[in-house]
Order: structure tokens, then C-alpha cells, then sequence
């Protein structure tokens, strides 16, 4: 069922392109952030990470919103946008601040114990994040699918991760291989269109590597390089985004067994009639 999941998933992107709308969000929100701290513009930082907080769910819920109806409109993405946004937002603020609260919690006794407690903080605190997000990852979709309110939205996500552990296994390692083959060719693509700029490296002994901080490698690609860069990580961004939105839905919706909106009505006899 994970392979029908993917390819349910190509499917999808390959036939209604207003799914795409979400990596291209995504995608020229990266390169402001990528490119705005570059130029002295580290006062934006916060505001462009909160513009991305708050645009993911109106796209997240047009994704997902457009795949339950089965209508993929740009009128029916915006209204599943509009629609189902706050179902989003608030389950991922409760989210957030209870990992904010578990980290506090966590560290205030780490702390008191000394510092040879507080050296394996980081550690047990990325598991702790790591944890909450796995069983939460499917808040989103159960949210739209099922159309739950913040809590249960945040319970069925436990439930159906707990329910389909195995099958959840191969979507995240799905995800990171994607993610990995993605980053692979752009490596490769980034090296390719620089290579002229980045030949200095090459005559380089490995202290002088180790001692090239981020600051040099940007003075050594200058500004074409650094757009190139830029480039090449929205295009990661945009297919990446655009593959898990739409293989998250289609997992969730394989898995689920969600049942999907009939487009129709009926007629004065009490007919259904399907269109």
C-alpha cells in the first residue's frame, strides 16, 4: 500500500497543478530566506518565519482540501484554504507549546543537577521533539479528512500513527530517502554551475578546508553564485514540498480509510445522483 500511496501521490501532481501552489509557496519563501540574512536584511529573519507559520496551513489545507472533494479548482483550493485553516493553525500551536513546556520542564531539573547532567540535554531533548512530531505529523490531514476539532485532531494523529507503526515507518523513511536523492542532485547541479568558482577549494589542503568559514565560500561564489544557490535549494523546496503534501494525503488517506466527499444531489424522489 505504500507504493500505491507514491504513486497515487505522482498522480495527483502530475494531472491537477494547483497542487504545485504549495512548493511554490514554499520555494520563494526559502529564497527569501536564504538570500535576505546574505544581504544584511537579518531583521526579517522572525517576520518571514512567521509569514511561512502562518501561510503553511491555508496551503495545507487547500492540498489536502482539493484531494477529499476530488475538485481541484483554484476556487476550491482557496476555500479549503479558508475553510479548514484554523483546524490546522491551532492543533500545531498546541503542538509547539507543548514542546516548548516538555523542553522547560525537562531542563529545569538538568540544570539543578549540574553540568554533567546538562551535557546530554541536547540529545534528549531533540528525542523528545523527535517523538511528539512523529506521533503528531498527521494532525493536518486528520483534521481535513476528518474534519476533528484541535484536540482530536491531535489524539486520531496518536491513534492512527500507533495503529499503522510499520506502515508509518516506510512513509518517514520514504520522506528521507526522497529528501536525500533530492539533495544529492542539487549537490551535484550546485557544483556543476559553480564549478569555475569553487576550483580555488580544490588546491586546498584539508586545514585550510576546515578553516574556510561561511562568510568565504560566499566571497569566493560572489553574487551570481550565491543566486545560483539560492536557486537550485528553492527547486529542492518546491519538489520536496510538493511530494509530501501529496503523499501525506494519499497515505492518510489509503490508511485511514477515509471516506470521500460525492460530489452531487438529489433529486425530489430522493435520488442521488453523482456528478
Amino acid at each position: 500500500m505504500t507504493l500505491e500511496s507514491v504513486t497515487g501521490a505522482a498522480g495527483l501532481l502530475r494531472q491537477h497543478p494547483v497542487l504545485w501552489s504549495v512548493g511554490l509557496v514554499m520555494g520563494a519563501l526559502a529564497v527569501l530566506n536564504l538570500v535576505i540574512p546574505i544581504y544584511g536584511g537579518a531583521f526579517y529573519t522572525e517576520p518571514l518565519a512567521l509569514l511561512q507559520l502562518l501561510v503553511t496551513p491555508f496551503l495545507a489545507g487547500g492540498v489536502y482540501g482539493t484531494i477529499r472533494a476530488e475538485n481541484f479548482s483554484v476556487g476550491e483550493f482557496v476555500q479549503s484554504g479558508k475553510t479548514y485553516y484554523f483546524r490546522i493553525l491551532l492543533p500545531a500551536l498546541v503542538i509547539f507549546f507543548a514542546v516548548i513546556l516538555t523542553i522547560i520542564l525537562l531542563a529545569i531539573p538538568l540544570a539543578l543537577i549540574g553540568a554533567g547532567a546538562a551535557a546530554t540535554m541536547a540529545p534528549l531533548l531533540l528525542g523528545v521533539i523527535l517523538s511528539i512530531a512523529f506521533f503528531t505529523f498527521f494532525y493536518d490531514t486528520v483534521a481535513v479528512f476528518e474534519e476533528t476539532g484541535v484536540f482530536e485532531s491531535i489524539r486520531r494523529s496518536i491513534e492512527f500513527v500507533m495503529n499503522n507503526l510499520g506502515s508509518v515507518l516506510v512513509f518517514y523513511l520514504t520522506n528521507i530517502v526522497v529528501f536525500a536523492v533530492l539533495g544529492f542532485l542539487a549537490l551535484f547541479a550546485w557544483t556543476a554551475l559553480l564549478l569555475e568558482k569553487l576550483e580555488p577549494l580544490t588546491t586546498m589542503s584539508p586545514d585550510e578546508l576546515q578553516a574556510v568559514m561561511p562568510e568565504d565560500l560566499l566571497a569566493l561564489i560572489g553574487t551570481e553564485g550565491i543566486w545560483i544557490t539560492a536557486i537550485v535549494y528553492a527547486v529542492v523546496i518546491v519538489l520536496f514540498s510538493v511530494f509530501l503534501y501529496a503523499y501525506k494525503a494519499s497515505f492518510f488517506r489509503n490508511h485511514a480509510g477515509v471516506s470521500q466527499i460525492q460530489q452531487g444531489e438529489y433529486d425530489e424522489k430522493g435520488r442521488w445522483y453523482k456528478y
